[in-house]
């Protein structure tokens, strides 16, 4: 019986590769006709902890937004004398935010954030950003002027 199945040397391996293959035809259903549906929690947005501060008056809310996401980025870096740039893609403003000095006692620390925005002069914000319970807290802001 054994004289009739001669098989050439190789042939098993490729008979096994051949099924192989053709095993991933098999009647496993695909995604579409399941209607199996993964990732049903919603994503949310991540939203960062901004400093919180009312913009100073002459100061669009959107800017003011990215110069305090900024500010943060600056008060929070290791570097001591490091600005950090910013910029409202959707009014084109931009500018700096940079600590000023060292902490002060009670976890205060002062800042400058330049404006440009094209409409008026170019201006300096100043104040003070100081740690709270509820995270960093902006006080005594205010326009200085041209930048």
């Amino acid at each position: 019986m054994r004289e009739g199945l001669r098989l050439v040397p190789g042939a098993w391996l490729l008979a096994a590769c051949l099924a192989a293959g053709l095993a991933g035809c098999s009647t496993l259903p695909s995604l579409e006709e399941d209607g199996l549906v993964t990732g049903s929690i919603r994503p949310t947005p991540a939203s960062l902890k901004l400093p919180e501060g009312a913009a100073p008056k002459g100061v669009a809310a959107g800017d003011w937004v990215q110069a305090k996401a900024a500010l943060d980025q600056a008060l929070a870096a290791r570097d001591k004398d490091v600005s950090i740039p910013w910029e409202n893609r959707d009014t084109g403003a931009h500018g700096t935010a940079t600590p000023i000095g060292a902490q002060r006692t009670g976890g205060c620390r002062d800042f400058m954030i330049s404006l440009v925005d094209g409409k008026t002069t170019d201006r300096w914000i100043q104040g003070e950003a100081c740690k709270a319970t509820s995270g960093l807290v902006l006080q005594q802001v205010r326009i200085l002027g041209r930048a």
